[in-house]
């Protein structure tokens, strides 16, 4: 510990006078010569240079230059940790495996229930919902890549022999492996028997059938949608797919029912022959385009208004005849951009209507390209000229704006924006 505490004040004069450089070459190659420095020096001592590196890591940890140093070696952490997992994979014996399965099975048995044991009492301690808690131990429970730095710095250091090293090796390695099984194991058995009202295919009954909205996925998208469509006394019928989130919504009095969205059953039975409106607000493209195609079909009364995740899913939505289409993003996105222009010195009501003049430009513009997705070179072409035809459109509209003086709630004339004449004045 003393020579911890020793390394990070001797440390941190050395890097204060490297920074000051303003050279970032240099100061990643100072960390590099201090950790190879010290590891190196550990190996003259008789001591692995395993440990050398490890204590150059706590000491430059404690250093105000620490996320400095993280962004400056990480294209070599990301290299060398390959290397390392190369050289683990590659002293693997596998052929106790095939000597000694009975062994290596039990051992393998015996590492993952005592650490799940250990786990699930972790997480009842912290209080973690049963659910939770579960997910939690098993997606630990198996071993992990530390286990393979201490066995060979045990072997190295003469603690432990190879005899006792490589089985155990093989042993956390066969553990890694039975993650996705464990996964599996709890989403198919363990998770609908801990919620069974809310096990997969067994959805709620739904009580409500004449509401004028259908909103299908309460996430972060859909829940505003609700939210403003209960504060002026619309009602809505909500399927969500995720317990869990069930489960926290009704806390606050939503009313959200359990089903699979994707199940033409459900749409049926939350009502869609008699409702008005259909907002699809999951975050699945494919079970999004699916549900649209279904209510098209099924449905035709209904006026669909989808969410989109990307610019290509709103070309795969418009395809298919919605003609609501709204982009997660984009409108935070908009009122951002128009925010940005204001600070930049652009009049309140010039942003607004370049903010309000971009997104009907867009509207239209992504309704055109829709139909090029599928030629790229005509797709680029075409975007390239509505590019411009928005920057002449801003710029005629801010002609306008002094030709009609129409100023609005502003005083000032519009902003001459770069490499751009105020346009001339009538009169």
């Amino acid at each position: 510990m003393d020579d911890v505490m020793g390394g990070y004040y001797l440390v941190r004069p050395v890097l204060r006078y490297i920074a000051q450089s303003r050279l970032r070459e240099m100061f990643t190659a100072a960390a590099l010569l201090l950790v190879i420095g010290i590891a190196l020096a550990m190996q003259s001592l008789g001591l692995p240079p395993a440990l050398g590196t490890f204590l150059a890591g706590v000491v430059l940890a404690e250093s105000e230059y620490r996320h400095e140093l993280e962004s400056n070696i990480e294209p070599f952490k990301g290299l060398l940790l390959g290397l390392f997992f190369i050289s683990v994979g590659a002293s693997i014996d596998f052929d106790l495996l095939r000597r000694y399965p009975e062994v290596i099975a039990a051992i393998v048995v015996a590492l993952v229930l005592i650490k799940l044991a250990v786990l699930l009492a972790v997480g009842r301690v912290f209080r973690l919902p049963s659910r939770d808690n579960v997910l939690f131990s098993l997606a630990l429970a198996q071993g992990g890549e530390f286990a393979f730095v201490l066995s060979a710095l045990a072997t190295q250091s003469g603690v432990m022999d190879a005899n006792i090293s490589n089985p155990l090796v093989l042993c956390v390695a066969v553990s890694m492996l039975l993650t996705p099984v464990l996964m599996l194991i709890n989403d198919k058995w363990v998770q609908p028997r801990l919620a069974p009202d809310m096990a997969a295919g067994a959805a709620d009954v739904i009580d409500e059938h004449d509401n004028p909205v259908i909103i299908l996925g309460f996430g972060r998208f859909g829940q505003l949608v609700g939210r403003l469509l209960h504060a002026n006394g619309v009602g809505t019928t909500v399927l969500d797919h995720d317990a869990s989130r069930i489960g926290f919504l009704k806390k606050f009095g939503f009313k959200v029912f359990y089903g699979d969205a994707g199940r033409p059953e459900l749409l049926h039975a939350a009502g869609a022959g008699q409702a008005k409106l259909l907002v699809i607000a999951i975050d699945d493209e494919e079970k999004a385009l699916h549900i649209a195609e279904h209510a098209r079909q099924h449905y035709p009364h209904l006026k669909i208004l989808a969410r989109a995740i990307s610019r290509f899913h709103a070309y795969e939505l418009i395809q298919r005849d919605v003609p609501h289409v709204y982009r997660e993003m984009f409108g935070s996105a908009l009122d951002l951009g128009e925010e940005a222009l204001r600070l930049l010195g652009f009049r309140a009501y010039q942003a607004s209507r370049a903010a309000r003049t971009f997104k009907r430009h867009d509207v239209a513009a992504r309704r055109e390209l829709a139909a090029l997705k599928h030629d790229e070179s005509l797709y680029m072409s075409r975007a390239k000229q509505l590019r411009e035809e928005l920057e002449a459109l801003i710029r005629k509209d801010d002609h306008d704006l002094l030709e009609l003086q129409d100023q609005a709630w502003d005083v000032a004339p519009p902003q001459t924006r770069q490499n751009e004449e105020p346009p001339p004045r009538n009169g």
